[in-house]
């Protein structure tokens, strides 16, 4: 059986940390950081997301670090929910044809090993993640074996392919970006609390039992049933055919009835009938959702996971001759191999050793991860590094460190007292910030050909801040560096990533080339100029920047990220409409470091539309770094979160396991209570000295899923900007936002998959524009596409040139456009949509 480990994602601006790939012939395993980014990195490079049977996650636990395991979990979930559903699918057609169906697949299960803290993380999502088709199994935290005896070399975890030591080590300080002190909630302005405490043991003081059950049972498929929530009520609520349960400190057991129970007695009820729900609207029962019980508290993790991993010995060949010369029968021959012994000639015990030539040793690799300074002491000081059979048949070293650590003197003597190694060094000075989605890149760059007003080029870099290692066996991390570990030790460097040649995927077609000549004429003609200006010159703010983040639906894609809108309203402030995971990073990819710098000091207020996880897995890294930057510069300025309050529960319960700066943050449409209705009008008075820009937040309801609003904002300027967020077509969020001067609407389906849209709850285009027209919209963008969109015919074709008064666009990633460039913009779509029909054919 062969195995490979390959580097999966390196730091850039699209994947921040490291994350390696083993693959065998039957398993994949995951070591490393699983930052945002990495799932639609995966999609790519064409590497397996489903099939993977463990993922260890080394540094420490934080969202920055490990963000991108929620979206990694959801991707597997949705895959294997596939695979499912062809495996029923053939089955139809085998009964259908008279023959017997055949066994389904067995559930795949996840196991996620890392340090203290990722449980609480993932039961945090159960606000958002509700009975996903996966079975999860969480190991954190666990005792080191060799801190009770440094002698103790057995393996922490163990299968038929790898044998894995868990590696710890403890940060003397708080793990924070920037050397501060901790702030306080009780500075004026602030709401909420202040951050749990850094306990100096470096562990988290509570027991995460509840967290581990929570997660294992309620948020992913377990024993819990397949209800998407349960409710606190008593006992006296219950009908005779209720399923319940009790809650205990740690977990939950079904709920048997007793006599001497009280009818005040608190139960958990899954509310499956229509009672139950028809209650539960009209308000009349006494409940909360699961989902709004606060986690028990926790403290910031200071432990830091590396691993040493080796693949099983490789038994040595059969020996077929000396079998025969024992007389064994050939149908042992199977049982010999498999280390049992048997029968041979005259009762002779033949054991494997007798017919087995020598094994070949597992050969393995370290992962060794320093965040910071704090953590070098522990680390070289563990004892596994001294132990001849741990690091017996060690090949290579994947250094994974923090900023600055790729020079220190103690890494650097290691490396140099361990020739014997070769040592890949991944850290944000010794990998440069390639492009890390070539396909997204390169569509840009042939947009960019056709509308440069529109479509700019993306930052990157090629090189890297450090200097080209001087010895032979140290080198630098680079997606696609893959080694082959067993049977035979090789080296391949030839699936490396390149470098993109944006300039040469800048090549379109003659035919878009004369469009786009023809478009850029009319955008120009002095005639139209004017009459945009005539009918535009009541709008307010016409300079107001949209920016296209992500365009996608569901998940991330290789060409489209999922949802986020960027809105800069100049001399005002910039805001944010829904934040999928890696919204941060196309901020990064889009603007570079200066420019993200100056949006995150711009960044007034954060609007989530709902809690679908492409919607929002993105906020926690945007937050922690507006408040980083906001640290930096001195400014005490806070930042408004337009949510729900179960979104708002969801992002205190994180902020236990990191500082990202909770706060700093104020919620003008909702209360600090997750089950307490929403406002669905937030005024001056709930800003805070209208330093956000804002003079009024409309919220309306709208059919997708539970709690989803669309969403008004009015800025200072009298600018009104509306955002549907995933919804069917709604009369109400068109009557409440009438006249606005700009329509974000979601757009998931063409009409010919108008059933699609009814029945996933989302719009399709004919629908998404007459919502458009009933609000009378001055300007409309369409944006959250179905993924099949990507390379297929544009579905701008069908929208018309439109008139003057109601200009529609389709969103791009990381297209600009200026709320008074509309019509202009609007010059280029028959060019941009020959350039789609090129690339589909």
């Amino acid at each position: 059986m062969t195995s490979h480990v390959e580097i999966a994602t390196t730091p850039s601006a699209d994947t921040p940390h490291t994350c390696l790939l083993l693959r065998n012939d039957r398993t994949n395993y995951i070591f490393g950081r699983l930052s945002e980014g990495t799932q639609r990195a995966f999609t790519s490079r064409k590497l397996p997301v489903f099939g993977t049977s463990n993922i260890f996650l080394s540094g420490h636990v934080n969202w920055e670090q490990n963000g991108g395991l929620v979206g990694y979990l959801l991707t597997a979930a949705n895959s294997a929910m596939a695979a499912l559903d062809a495996e029923l699918e053939n089955n139809e057609r085998l009964i259908q044809k008279g023959k017997d169906p055949k066994p389904l697949s067995s559930q795949t299960v996840f196991n996620v090993h890392a340090a203290d803290n990722i449980s609480h993380i993932l039961a945090a999502s159960r606000r958002f993640i509700l009975r996903q088709p996966l079975k999860l199994k969480v190991y954190e935290g666990q005792q080191n074996a060799r801190d009770i005896d440094p002698t103790n070399t057995d393996p922490d975890y163990q299968d038929e392919y790898i044998k894995v030591w868990r590696v710890p080590s403890d940060g003397a300080q708080p793990t924070s970006p920037l050397k501060r002190s901790r702030e306080s909630s009780t500075e004026p302005g602030i709401q909420g609390r202040s951050p749990s405490p850094i306990f100096k043991e470096g562990r988290v003081p509570s027991d995460p039992a509840f967290a581990r059950f929570v997660t294992e049972n309620f948020v992913f498929n377990g024993v819990l049933g397949n209800s998407v929530c349960l409710l606190q009520t008593t006992k006296g609520e219950l009908g005779p055919e209720d399923v319940a349960f009790v809650k205990h400190e740690s977990s939950f057991s079904r709920y048997v009835p007793s006599d001497t129970d009280g009818q005040d007695m608190t139960v958990w009820v899954y509310p499956t009938t229509k009672e139950w729900k028809e209650k539960e609207k009209a308000g009349e029962l006494p409940t909360q959702y699961l989902e709004h019980v606060a986690l028990p508290k926790t403290g910031y993790s200071q432990t830091s996971m590396s691993y040493i991993v080796k693949t099983m010995d490789r038994r040595g060949k059969f020996n077929v001759a000396a079998a025969n010369s024992f007389g064994v029968e050939k149908m042992d021959y199977r049982r010999l191999t498999a280390g049992q012994s048997v029968k041979g000639k005259d009762g002779q015990t033949v054991t494997p050793e007798m017919v087995l030539g020598d094994s070949m040793p597992g050969k393995g690799f370290i992962v060794a991860d320093i965040p910071g300074r704090e953590y070098l002491d522990s680390f070289f000081r563990r004892p596994e590094w001294k132990d001849t059979s741990l690091m017996a048949n060690i090949f290579q070293i994947y250094w994974i460190l923090g900023s600055g650590l790729s020079t220190d003197p103690q890494v650097l003597k290691f490396i140099q007292d361990h020739p014997e190694f070769r040592h890949i060094i991944s850290s944000p000075e010794t990998c440069p910030n390639m492009i890390t989605h070539p396909g997204s890149a390169e569509l840009q760059m042939k947009l960019h050909r056709i509308d440069p007003d529109r479509f700019s080029i993306l930052d990157f870099n090629n090189r890297t801040q450090a200097v080209a290692p001087s010895k032979s066996n140290v080198t630098y991390g680079r997606t696609g560096h893959n080694v082959q570990l067993m049977p035979k030790l090789t080296v391949n460097e030839k699936n490396i990533s390149p470098f993109v040649d944006l300039a040469a995927s800048a090549q379109v077609s003659d035919a878009v080339l004369q469009l786009a000549e023809e478009g850029r004429a009319k955008a120009s003609d002095p005639a139209f100029l004017a009459q945009v200006e005539e009918a535009e010159k009541d709008i307010p703010s016409r300079d107001t920047e949209i920016i296209c983040l992500g365009t996608g639906s569901s998940c991330p894609s290789k060409y489209r990220n999922v949802c986020g809108s960027l809105i800069r309203v100049p001399g005002i402030g910039s805001y944010l409409l829904d934040a999928g995971e890696g919204t941060n990073g196309q901020i990064r990819r889009l603007f570079g470091d200066d420019g993200s710098r100056e949006i995150l000091r711009d960044l007034k207020c954060i609007v989530i539309s709902h809690l679908h996880a492409d919607h929002h897995l993105g906020t926690v890294t945007v937050i922690k770094e507006w408040y980083n930057q906001a640290v930096s510069d001195g400014n005490k300025s806070n930042l408004a979160i337009i949510c729900n309050g179960t979104f708002r529960g969801y992002l205190e319960e994180v902020s236990l396991v990191e500082d990202f700066g909770f706060h700093r943050l104020y919620f003008p449409s909702c209360t600090a209570n997750p089950g307490a209705p929403d406002r669905p009008l937030a005024t001056e008075e709930h800003f805070q000295g209208n330093s956000s820009g804002l003079t009024k937040v409309k919220r309306i309801p709208v059919n997708h899923c539970r709690r989803s609003m669309a969403t008004e904002l009015e800025f200072s300027s009298g600018l009104r900007i509306a955002w549907s967020g995933d919804c069917r077509p709604s009369s109400d969020f068109a009557q409440a936002c009438r006249g606005v001067h700009l329509l974000i609407h979601e757009c998931t389906f063409d009409d010919d998959m108008k059933p699609h849209a009814v029945a996933k709850k989302h719009s399709s285009l004919g629908e998404a524009l007459g919502v458009a027209k009933e609000m009378n919209a001055r300007r409309t963008l369409l944006t959250h596409f179905s993924q099949r969109y990507v390379k297929a015919r544009s579905v701008s074709s069908k929208l018309g040139s439109g008139s003057q008064e109601q200009a529609v666009l389709m969103g791009h990633d990381f297209m600009r456009v200026k709320l008074g460039d509309f019509q202009k913009a609007a010059c280029f779509m028959p060019a941009i949509d020959r350039l789609m029909e090129d690339l589909a054919s």
